[in-house]
Formats: structure tokens, sequence, C-alpha cells
């Protein structure tokens, strides 16, 4: 239960970037996204997806009831 919460925080900063981006690039047709920025949201992104790839493998464990 403890990966979905993490899946939802992790999902956060890149929710509130990608708003951001949109803004200024509908404010700015030649808004380009820093590197630093896009790398950043990269990281955050594949952490979320390396988090919600575990979450099976912990429905799995659960249903053969490891953790009790």
């Amino acid at each position: 239960m403890a990966a979905f919460a993490v899946v939802g925080l992790l999902s956060i900063l890149p929710t509130i970037r990608f708003i951001s981006w949109n803004r200024q690039a509908v404010a700015n047709p030649s808004f380009l996204v820093p590197p630093a920025e896009l790398a950043s949201v990269k990281t955050y992104i594949r952490a979320e997806a390396f988090v919600f790839l575990l979450i099976p493998v912990f429905a799995a464990a659960m249903a053969r009831g490891y953790g009790y």
C-alpha cells in the first residue's frame, strides 16, 4: 500500500512542472524547457515507474501471505 503513496508523491513535482511549462509555452511560443529541469523531471518519472513496477510484486507477495 505504501508503494501507491510513493508513486503519488513522486508524481507531484513532474505534474507541477508540466503545468508550469505549458503556461510558459502558451505565453511564449519560443519557450524551451531548461535542460536541468528536464533532467530532474526525467529522474522523478523513472523513479515513479520503478516503484510502479514493484506494485504487482508486492501484491503477489501479499497474496501468498508474506508480511504478516
